[in-house]
């Protein structure tokens, strides 16, 4: 919540980019550029024409954190937009049940760059960045084998009690998300020296230096977020599984053996289960824990059952749900491509100058984008001679 490894990082780009309003022309000066009047208006009726219920003030401070986004970060941003595709669900579904601005949402991508794993260096954890102390206060389990506070929906959870706390305090949104950063007691100090004023840019000097920088940043982002398109930038892949089901554990389980029966990766599993820091589930019947599946892995869920139910996994079982897997990939592929048929899995060792698209017209009824789908391929550049692929052709 407070002193965010990442956001400093962000804030110190965008620190870089030094911005300043020419008072004979009203253009704004970043770096070694000036921004026009005209561009001003631009930039000034984007952020109103998403404005919501948190002002969106627009000004030289906001345009420096564009600037920084725009000239240096433009793949930091693909990331997080690939990432928001499964993380703003979330979150939006828990602050409209908590009646918090959905646009708040973006405090997230500041403090972690919705990363659940992020730590700072003075201890705050997860996607919202909770200190142990504060974190504990608004009901979150930390303990050898558990922190909730990678989890992105009790973390969330936190985080809209937290706000709507500091909202009923000061009936201002831009100071809600200025407490997040520095603490109440330095929004009160802030007031008192600005003379008992009580809203956000009226005592920003008298705020930390960087509570000075968080809501402007805030802003920025909120632009960025919603007017990529503009700059050129894509979203990236949204790198984990979009559709998932909650199932409860009552037992001792590792997260490796559910990988295993569900043909996963770890890394694949943990992400979507951030918060058993020793990859080990403690439930039990009086107390189960919660183990998110992708909904893709629904053949598997048989067999992760009889994990969770302390029972053996024969091999011939693994490879039952496998070939089952495999069909119903090749049916999502093939009505993605307009393609029918099922032939068989075949395990092909890549070869010298084999690209993904050479090796799919060596079987039949095989496609590029199959090959990359079935095998988890982001990157056809990575494909190595060596590496063993399935395929599913004749």
């Amino acid at each position: 919540m407070i002193k965010n490894a990442a956001l400093a990082l962000f804030l110190l780009v965008g620190s870089i980019c030094s911005t300043f309003a020419d008072p004979s022309t009203g253009n704004l000066t970043s770096g070694n550029s000036t921004i026009s009047l005209s561009d001003s208006l631009v930039y000034k009726r984007s952020l109103q024409s998403i404005q919501n219920r948190v002002p969106l003030t627009y000004n030289a401070e906001v345009q420096r954190y564009i600037d920084g986004y725009v000239r240096g970060q433009k793949s930091r941003v693909s990331k997080m937009l690939g990432l928001s595709k499964y993380y703003f669900p979330i979150y939006d579904k828990i602050f409209e049940n908590r009646n918090v601005p959905e646009e708040l949402k973006y405090i997230s991508v500041i403090e972690s760059s919705l990363d659940p794993h992020a730590v700072s260096h003075m201890g705050a954890t997860g996607p919202w960045q909770f200190l142990y102390e504060i974190g504990k206060l608004y009901g979150l389990q930390i303990n050898d084998w558990i922190d909730e506070r990678k989890d992105p929906k009790l973390a969330c959870n936190a985080a809209a009690s937290y706000l709507l706390e500091s909202y009923y305090m000061y009936d201002d949104w831009l100071l809600a998300i200025a407490s997040y950063n520095c603490g109440r007691n330095n929004i009160k100090w802030a007031m008192d020296k600005a003379g008992g004023k009580t809203d956000y840019w009226s005592i920003r000097r008298y705020l930390p230096l960087e509570t000075q920088n968080y809501v402007p940043a805030y802003i920025a982002t909120v632009y960025i977020m919603n007017n990529y398109w503009k700059h050129d930038i894509k979203p990236g892949e949204a790198e984990i599984a979009l559709e998932t089901e909650t199932i409860p554990v009552s037992s001792t389980v590792s997260l490796g053996s559910i990988a295993a029966a569900s043909n996963m990766t770890i890394d694949e599993i943990t992400l979507l289960n951030p918060s058993y820091i020793q990859q080990i589930i403690k439930g039990s019947p009086e107390k189960p824990q919660k183990l998110v599946m992708p909904l893709t892995r629904k053949v598997y869920y048989s067999l992760v059952d009889d994990v969770l139910n302390g029972k053996a996994i024969t091999a011939g079982q693994l490879q039952a749900a496998n070939n089952l897997f495999f069909q119903n990939q090749r049916t999502t592929v093939r009505k993605s491509t307009g393609a029918s048929g099922f032939d068989s899995i075949i395990s092909y060792r890549v070869k010298e100058g084999d690209t993904l698209s050479s090796i799919a017209e060596q079987f039949r009824g095989a496609t590029e984008e199959e090959i990359r789908v079935i095998n988890k391929i982001k990157n056809p550049s990575a494909v190595k001679p060596g590496m063993i692929l399935r395929i599913i052709g004749g």
